[in-house]
């Protein structure tokens, strides 16, 4: 048969307080621990200070941009171009330049047909035949 088991409620109490314990001491205690030195490497909260000069920074960084751009004649790029600081500035603008003047040269005339006047056609374009014999013989 089975034994009727009974506890007093001091006896439920103090186990519960036991458990509870135990549970903080095992469970929590190692979270606790590990979010308190996880701590030290979230980023500190700016005041509102802080924020507006960052955001003048921000707003005086763009504008050198924008007037750099313009006096190399990029203007165009102002939207694409994403700097953060001067050096990488001059650097895409260099390779901006690059790629605009070899854009240039690509789209300029380049003469298909071009060939070398020699002297038996220059001869025979003035109507010279002596010239145009002389050419033909090597007679120079």
């Amino acid at each position: 048969m089975a034994e009727e088991i009974s506890f007093t409620q001091e006896q439920l109490d103090e186990a519960i307080t036991n458990a509870k314990n135990e549970w903080v001491e095992k469970e929590l205690n190692p979270i606790v621990a590990e979010r308190d030195n996880l701590l030290q490497f979230k980023p500190k909260d700016l005041s509102d200070e802080e924020k507006a000069i960052q955001t003048k920074q921000q707003e005086l960084i763009d504008k050198e941009i924008q007037l750099e751009l313009k006096s190399a004649g990029l203007e165009q790029f102002a939207g694409v171009v994403k700097v953060t600081n001067t050096d990488e500035l001059k650097t895409v603008i260099e390779s901006l330049n690059t790629i605009v003047n070899d854009i240039k040269v690509s789209l300029g005339y380049i003469p298909d047909n071009h060939k070398q006047v020699t002297a038996y056609d220059q001869a025979k374009q003035n109507g010279n035949t002596k010239g145009m014999i002389k050419s033909l013989f090597g007679l120079n």
